[in-house]
């Protein structure tokens, strides 16, 4: 049905949803992300950076982030396609840099599988060249005065038989390779360098006609000018001086051939002759092999492999080869504010490899086009984070009953390819170390309670992976107990045997608890669900959906009956996701029951409409503050700091822990809109408004310390939400439909609310 509103209706309607909003936000509970609590490794150092998240198989590029000159690091994470960015701090000849996640949110989402930043266009601004289905996608850098993309080409295209002709078409690169992106022949544009797709044993070079076209190297315009560029073969080893016999002057596409499992590629000048060298891995390999070119034609046209090294980069006997298992990837870029470019190695794997201490970090001592590298450490930026491997599983629990909240974090598991399962879980103590109102972590060990040595999968005889642990006093002697949940859907049950008020000592006393299995991924939460006075289990799965058991039992001997397989047909799967991983979080919000939950997806979502609803339908609040920390995320809420808000930590597939600070008190309402209210700061500027795309916000004087803005819809969701930085910041309403919406301004001492209309 459509229908036509005067102004006054519009406005007064407005003006309802606007106060309905308002009420809501200063009711609902709030999380702000901060990276200031304390973190300490065994031996007492200090984490530089303990809450940044975590890495698998991770990518490097330089890029300047906060516009500020100074190259700053964007990491790409290949598992769950996870942006990090950090903030070079420009110390000069040293390793400074700072966790800063505001920046993740001015990347495109939908980057996927691998992702170099390279400057094309020639303007100082590193741009974005990433897969996209097998295809290559590129992005300009049009900042001003704010990190911005915009998608520039949807699918770069070659000439792939230049000699017959001058069709092009979408140049493709396996979604097993990573590409060099580089000026091959020094004429000032880049050019791309892939495995072929039809052999995998031969380098395509995919030359730029840029420069040759345009007398700029502004565009990505390509040909291929040699289908067997070095002149080699690889295939179950380097082969140099390869004849090419379909490498003739009228390229054909080759055929037949073996093909091998993966490849990455990225060039340098070794030795200082100007010509590209390149390094390769492949997927049968855990090293990088150099090839050294020999070109010193005065155009390199004439690039041919004449040596190999499969020890690189060690050399002169002063570094290491680098060892890592599945595929190599190598990075070049300057690491510590040197000026020299130095090397940075990590996987390029998908699953099943190594992923803690799998990113190595070799400084180059002597010059870019000539380097000497020297190995510094195999756990680059990783050594300075709670990184647990795969999959995070954090708790709040106070283990030694000090009445400070320790954490315990279970792990899908580190990598170790001398066991069966390749990997091997664990749970992670961190002791709170601090005050009763400024928590500070350190790890106690890796192994709490010894779980990597119990044979908990019973059908195989062997620990488990994927722990999931939840504390409460199950037998009534006033000292929690343990229920931990694994990877096969089973729960096993540990009885603290210390007593009230000693430090946790936990006892396995039954593997397969209760025979339960609720098929992949438990993840129980011990609760009170129905008010009753006794402790339900409620546990998640990999289905998504939530499974409620009552207890019937008594306070010291619990029985728990399975209710349903689907509480509150509540679910943490979308219609295009394979799996839902839901793991519950319960709190009472002043008298209100809330059900929070991460997910396979990474959101993390918040199910109300539960008090007397049991056998009901929940509502779904929201995906919760939008916040997103990775994929397969595992939340778990309470008060670290005893300020009576709660406090929020947040685990993902990289291995790492987000921490949010509480914040139940929001700042007071803003006058509703079409009251006219004297305000202590300037107004905004909002322009254009209405906007087809874009929109810019203005902020003449005010104060940008800790200022977001909020783009909400009539509804009350929020859409956007993104920190202040400069004075002027660009939004992108492109994903979004037509109509009327809300902006909000907050800083540390005033909000305000204002009218934003999409055309």
């Amino acid at each position: 049905m459509q229908f036509i509103m005067n102004f006054k209706t519009k406005t007064t309607l407005l003006l309802i949803l606007t106060n309905f909003f308002l009420i809501e936000v200063y009711s609902q509970i709030g999380f702000n992300r901060t990276d200031s609590i304390t973190v300490l490794k065994i031996n007492g150092d200090t984490l530089k950076n303990p809450w940044a998240g975590g890495f698998n198989f991770v990518q490097f590029s330089e890029i300047d982030l906060n516009l500020d000159g100074i190259k700053d690091l964007f990491v790409f994470d290949r598992e769950g396609s996870k942006i990090s960015t950090f903030i070079n701090e420009g110390i000069a000849n040293e390793v400074s840099y700072r966790y800063d996640p505001s920046y993740t949110q001015f990347f495109p989402k939908e980057l996927n599988n691998w992702v170099l930043l390279r400057d094309y266009n020639c303007d100082g601004k590193m741009d974005i060249i990433s897969s996209y289905y097998g295809f290559l996608r590129a992005y300009k850098n049009n900042s001003t005065t704010q990190l911005s993309f915009v998608l520039d080409v949807d699918f770069i295209q070659t000439i792939y038989n230049p000699d017959i002709s001058t069709n092009t078409l979408n140049l493709s690169v396996s979604l097993s390779n990573i590409p060099a992106i580089d000026d091959i022949d020094g004429d000032g544009d880049l050019d791309i360098l892939t495995f072929d797709l039809f052999t995998g044993s031969n380098v395509e070079y995919h030359k730029n006609l840029s420069m040759e076209n345009y007398g700029t190297c502004d565009s990505l315009k390509f040909e291929v000018s040699n289908k067997c560029w070095g002149f080699f073969q690889e295939n179950n080893g380097i082969n140099l001086y390869d004849t090419c016999i379909n490498n003739v002057s009228n390229p054909q596409k080759p055929t037949g051939g073996n093909k091998h499992s993966g490849s990455t590629l990225f060039t340098l000048d070794v030795d200082g002759n100007n010509s590209k060298d390149l390094v390769l891995s492949d997927g049968s390999s855990n090293n990088f092999t150099m090839l050294t070119n020999g070109d010193v034609s005065p155009n390199l046209n004439k690039s041919s492999m004449i040596v190999k090294d499969s020890l690189f980069p060690k050399n002169n006997n002063t570094t290491t080869a680098t060892s890592i298992e599945t595929l190599p990837a190598g990075f070049y870029l300057d690491v510590n504010n040197d000026n020299i470019k130095d090397l940075i190695a990590a996987p390029y794997c998908e699953f099943g490899c190594n992923n803690n201490n799998n990113v190595w970090y070799y400084n180059n001592s002597n010059a870019t086009n000539n380097p000497d590298f020297n190995l510094q450490t195999n756990s680059f930026l990783q050594e300075g984070m709670i990184e647990v491997g795969e999959g995070a599983h954090p708790v709040f629990f106070d283990y030694n009953a000090d009445g400070l909240m320790d954490i315990v974090v279970g792990n899908y598991g580190e990598y170790d390819s001398s066991l069966g399962l390749i990997y091997r879980a664990g749970l992670w103590l961190y002791k709170n170390i601090g005050t009763t109102t400024v928590p500070s972590y350190q790890l106690i060990t890796k192994d709490y309670v010894g779980i990597s040595t119990i044979n908990l999968d019973i059908d195989s005889s062997r620990p488990t992976l994927g722990l999931h642990p939840a504390f409460k006093d199950l037998d009534g002697d006033n000292d929690p107990d343990m229920i931990l949940g694994d990877y096969n859907g089973h729960i096993h049950y540990f009885t603290n045997t210390a007593g009230a008020g000693n430090t946790a000592v936990f006892t396995l006393t039954t593997p397969d608890y209760l025979n339960i299995d609720v098929g992949n991924n438990a993840t129980p939460l011990l609760h009170d669900l129905d008010k009753d006075g006794l402790i339900d289990l409620i546990i998640g799965k990999e289905i998504g959906f939530f499974s409620y058991y009552k207890n019937t039992g008594t306070a010291s001997t619990p029985n728990f009956n399975l209710m349903t397989d689907s509480l509150g047909k509540a679910v943490t799967m979308r219609v295009f996701d394979s799996k839902g991983n839901s793991s519950p979080i319960i709190i009472d919000s002043a008298g209100t029951t809330l059900l929070f939950s991460g997910s396979s997806n990474g959101s993390i979502y918040k199910f109300g409409n539960i008090d007397s609803n049991l056998t009901g339908t929940f509502s779904i609040d929201s995906i919760f503050h939008n916040i997103w920390e990775g994929i397969n995320s595992i939340v778990f809420i309470g008060d670290a700091n005893n300020d009576g808000s709660l406090d929020m930590l947040v685990g993902n597939q990289s291995g790492g822990v987000a921490f949010y600070k509480g914040n139940d008190i929001p700042p007071p309402p803003p006058p509703p809109i079409g009251i006219d209210e004297k305000v202590s700061f300037e107004e905004l500027n909002i322009y254009p408004n209405p906007t087809k795309s874009a929109m810019v916000i203005d902020i003449p004087n005010n104060e940008i310390r800790g200022a977001t803005i909020e783009v909400i819809d009539l509804l009350g969701k929020t859409l956007v939400q993104q920190k202040i930085i400069v004075q002027k910041t660009t939004i992108n309403l492109d994903d979004y439909a037509k109509g009327v919406y809300l902006l909000k301004f907050s800083n540390q001492k005033e909000s305000k609310v204002y009218k934003i209309i999409k055309e």
